[in-house]
């Protein structure tokens, strides 16, 4: 059976090889035919089928060979799974967007909700934030001091800087820094490969989420992909079925793919580091600043 493009679409081959490469050269990952060795503090050792990507170059009815290398060893591999219909509370899925042969304006008016539109409406009239973007390192640096904050409200260790800085050089990618004034309140990075334009990473300073920036940002990066960008799918990234995030992208049109974890033991990475995260939020800023980055090469499940 052929599916459409919009639900199907996964990343290409010359993609894959790239994220191979920035994974080997900050992380030194080693190999195992198409898997990454990522290893464990206690000395366990996942095979990983592109880590830290949200789905990769496969769907699930095309992963026999992979399944066959990881027998008999701790394994992970995301995949699409177009097939899939019958949503349940907190399975992992990707939130897209259909742009073809569209217009911004267009996007607009029949694709956001209505109170969408209104909160995007409200946040253009204020007219005072700053856009910087772009492939420039120094875009990195502002990134990463809100992008480390932000994740540290989340319980999540962030990754390394250096991450950030390759991904920029070897992927074909946009960096957003908005800012209010001289203070950097929110930012983002799209990664483009063939139709996908994919929202990998938004980040919003909550000090600032009464000025409506977390909608002024998603839609400058919906507009820039459309006006822009040659790109049939604008993808929102990796959600929870029904919780907050999935919600949030939902009211912009979004409809959910899901994404396939598959492990030779299943459990839900959405309650699995609950009692960590919550520690996590609760140590120190320097603390998990220093920490997190050197810990992050650890954590195949991010």
């Amino acid at each position: 059976m052929e599916y459409k493009l919009f639900e199907s679409a996964v990343h290409s081959k010359s993609f894959m090889n790239e994220w191979q490469i920035i994974l080997n050269d900050v992380f030194s990952y080693e190999t195992f035919m198409d898997y990454s060795i990522v290893p464990s503090i206690l000395g366990k050792k996942t095979l990983s089928y592109a880590p830290l990507l949200n789905f990769t170059n496969r769907l699930s009815d095309n992963i026999d060979d992979l399944l066959e290398l990881g027998k008999d060893n701790n394994y992970q591999i995301r995949a699409l799974n177009p097939k899939y219909n019958t949503f349940i509370e907190n399975d992992t899925v990707t939130m897209r967007l259909d742009i073809s042969n569209a217009s911004s304006q267009e996007i607009f008016d029949k694709k956001l909700h209505q109170n969408c539109r209104r909160k995007v409406r409200q946040s253009i009239k204020r007219n005072d934030f700053k856009i910087l973007s772009g492939r420039d390192e120094k875009l990195i640096d502002d990134f990463y001091k809100i992008f480390s904050k932000v994740m540290h409200g989340h319980g999540t260790p962030v990754n390394k800087k250096e991450f950030f800085k390759e991904l920029i050089k070897r992927i074909n990618s946009q960096v957003f820094i908005y800012k209010l004034e001289s203070r950097v309140v929110a930012a983002s990075i799209i990664l483009f490969d063939d139709d996908i334009a994919e929202l990998y990473w938004n980040v919003i300073d909550n000090d600032f989420s009464k000025t409506q920036i977390g909608y002024f940002s998603f839609w400058n990066s919906i507009k820039y992909v459309v006006d822009e960008k040659n790109c049939k799918i604008f993808d929102f990234g990796r959600s929870s079925f029904g919780g907050a995030t999935y919600k949030f992208k939902k009211q912009w049109g979004a409809v959910p793919i899901k994404i396939d974890i598959l492990k030779p033991n299943q459990d839900d990475v959405y309650t699995k580091y609950e009692l960590a995260s919550t520690i996590w939020k609760r140590l120190p800023r320097k603390v998990v600043e220093f920490i997190g980055p050197k810990l992050c090469k650890y954590l195949e499940d991010l």
